[in-house]
């Protein structure tokens, strides 16, 4: 039977719901993890561009302050024991200090080796060798290094600058400054901390927001439990009401389904005694009881409203006293007479309550049959109300199966 949605969501929508809403988040993490990497990698890189002008704009403030025609004559220790020395170096010393620079130093080939002219470490030597990096090898060769290499020697790591020295439009050597990688390197240390850190809260939060909207859906499925329990079921009995009765019928002659079964209508007798008498919570209890028997009732040993593939069968509460059962399997009246008379000896048989002796509480019961009497489910609730009416007034707590006259009578 199809049940009223009432913006019941089933487990599988409910699934499906919460994948997409962790996809949906996996999505937004990647995204966000994706654009904090490139704001990182374009900070460093401005960071890099940056460093790579400073160190340029060093390189060649260094160049002008060295004249290139004591370069060249400088050539060993000898060479550079005079006060002109002296000054030029104390002049790059300036410079360095001031462009916050580790080292400047200018170099010039003596044979195949690159060796030290002037040198801003106060602990290095003139004239010694020095393997040449990328970016001193380019400046030798006339290109003024607009990159910036890292160098890693013994003397730590740095970022490397070099422009080419010129006289008489010849190179005579290189000066090369050096700026330690210490900011670049915290700066991408911090990075990758604030990276994970990020990736973290942002999992966190949405972790918690996952399971936010999974105790969410979980409350929705308990009011929607609820809500379809208030449309469909008597909150007296527990037992389905008219609307699920209808929808049930409806469902079980659809398309033309023919597998019989008997349609009860069942009226108490003088339960208005027991709630003038006894009180509307005794009426409450007794039509409870009753109801609980009516649920519970078997034919050919089975229960009659036990769960099965697909719908349920039921025994539906339809009004104050009225109830509806549906018994499947049955298809003749004789099949029908052996279950109402169950039915009917059963109540008697057992004190399910203390007030029906008391104020001779019965069972009126007609029946109809499907499709045997008609296969309109509507009909056929009106034929077994009918045949019930017969039973009432053929003197209470019996049963009456429908037949034509009886409608004819009606009529009358």
């Amino acid at each position: 039977m199809k049940e009223r949605r009432l913006f019941q969501l089933s487990n599988k929508e409910k699934y499906s719901l919460f994948t997409a809403f962790v996809v949906f988040c996996a999505l937004i993490m990647g995204i966000t993890v994706y654009m904090n990497n490139k704001t990182i990698n374009d900070s460093h890189a401005m960071l890099e561009k940056s460093v790579e002008y400073q160190l340029i704009s060093v390189a060649s403030a260094a160049r002008e302050i060295i004249d290139e025609y004591s370069f060249v004559a400088y050539n060993s220790l000898e060479d550079i024991d005079n006060n002109y020395y002296r000054t030029q170096r104390e002049q790059l010393c300036t410079l360095q200090e001031k462009a916050g620079a580790q080292y400047i130093y200018a170099l010039k080939m003596q044979g195949d080796d690159a060796v030290f002219v002037y040198d801003t470490d106060v602990e290095a030597e003139p004239f010694i060798t020095y393997d040449l990096d990328d970016a001193l090898e380019r400046a030798f060769q006339g290109e003024e290094v607009t990159g910036i290499s890292n160098v890693d020697d013994e003397y730590g790591s740095f970022s490397t600058a070099a422009v080419p020295l010129y006289k008489d439009e010849k190179i005579i050597g290189v000066v090369a400054v050096d700026i330690e990688d210490k900011l670049i390197i915290e700066s991408r240390a911090i990075a990758k901390r604030n990276v994970i850190l990020m990736v973290c809260i942002l999992g966190i939060t949405l972790l918690a927001m996952s399971v936010l909207v999974y105790i969410l859906l979980n409350r929705m499925k308990k009011m929607q439990d609820k809500l379809k329990r208030m449309a469909n079921y008597d909150k007296l009995t527990n037992l389905p009401n008219r609307q699920y009765l209808m929808d049930y019928l409806a469902e079980i002659t659809s398309k033309g389904r023919k597998d019989p079964f008997a349609l009860l209508f069942v009226d108490l007798d003088n339960f208005k005694k027991v709630n003038d008498n006894a009180g509307h919570d005794a009426g409450d209890a007794l039509l409870q009881n009753i109801g609980h028997y009516l649920d519970n009732a078997q034919t050919d040993n089975k229960r009659v409203f036990r769960p099965g593939a697909g719908p349920l069968n039921i025994a539906a509460r339809i009004g104050g006293d009225e109830f509806v059962l549906i018994a499947p399997g049955i298809s003749n009246e004789l099949e029908a007479n052996a279950f109402a008379r169950q039915l009917l000896d059963g109540f008697g048989n057992q004190e399910i309550d203390r007030y029906i002796e008391k104020y001779e509480v019965g069972l009126s019961i007609g029946v109809a049959l499907y499709p045997f009497h008609t296969d309109n489910y509507n009909v056929l609730i009106k034929y077994a109300d009918i045949a019930m009416y017969h039973a009432k007034f053929g003197g209470k707590n019996c049963y009456r199966i429908y037949d034509d006259e009886m409608s004819s009578k009606e009529e009358k």
